[in-house]
């Protein structure tokens, strides 16, 4: 039996008057920023296919058998982010990448290989853009995500959800910058997340999703001890009904 405190904690966020209408600032316009040890894809389209098919060709940079987190086979292959924040690139040399946008990256890859290439077009996405979500949720695992976007609600979701025994104000999101790992409190019980940098998550984000005090309570009995608990419990509950007058 679910008990008073237990059912004001599943409820995930606050309701708005009837009639009224509560909006959050849209973060659609969101743009990831290149971070060390990302694999980036280069495509080069352009008239010269002698050139782009040699660019392609060489986009290995010791990754090739590298393996997905989702599926296990061979990730595509892709320039990755050394610890100085750059990538080698063919005909161009080294660029710096961390810490800048797809739209300054690419302006300056086309901007150098105009030299050699009439009207080039370059395309450049994140590979293993991945976020992590940990502890109490239906399907805890780390999931590549395609499109380099993803929100906090949306991470929930492709992880299955909370469980019912979540602690859902102490939920805690691990974020790499600036070489040191970040730490954010979450509390599901209010509207706070939309309006926190934290909504929209970043490659390699971790979500940590604790239990709350029962079922913590409930862990540190041993699971050889569990049975007996419950046997002993319905036996008492047995004797209960057989004496009640």
């Amino acid at each position: 039996m679910v008990n008073s405190c237990s059912t004001v904690d599943i409820i995930r966020f606050k309701k708005t008057d009837i009639g009224s209408i509560k909006t959050y600032k849209s973060q659609v316009n969101y743009v990831p920023v290149f971070q060390k040890n990302d694999i980036l894809q280069i495509t080069l389209i352009s008239n010269n296919e002698e050139f782009s098919k040699l660019f392609s060709t060489a986009l290995d940079n010791g990754v090739r058998n590298q393996q997905t987190y989702t599926s296990g086979v061979s990730a595509m292959k892709g320039f990755i982010v050394q610890q100085d924040g750059t990538i080698n690139v063919p005909y161009v040399g080294e660029i710096i990448v961390h810490n800048r946008t797809r739209e300054e990256v690419t302006k300056e890859l086309t901007d150098k290989l105009k030299i050699y290439i009439k009207k080039p077009v370059v395309q450049l996405k994140i590979l293993n853009f991945k976020i992590t979500v940990l502890g109490d949720v239906k399907n805890p695992g780390t999931f590549s995500i395609p499109n380099e976007k993803i929100t906090f609600t949306e991470a929930l979701g492709i992880a299955g959800d909370l469980n019912i025994t979540a602690n859902i104000k102490e939920i805690k999101i691990f974020r790499e910058e600036h070489d040191s790992i970040s730490e954010v409190n979450i509390n599901l019980s209010n509207n706070d997340i939309f309006y926190s940098p934290y909504f929209m998550l970043k490659q390699n984000d971790m979500i940590y999703v604790p239990p709350n005090k029962a079922k913590s309570r409930t862990a540190k009995y041993s699971p050889i001890y569990i049975p007996l608990l419950t046997s002993i419990s319905l036996l008492l509950t047995t004797l209960n009904l057989i004496i009640k007058p």
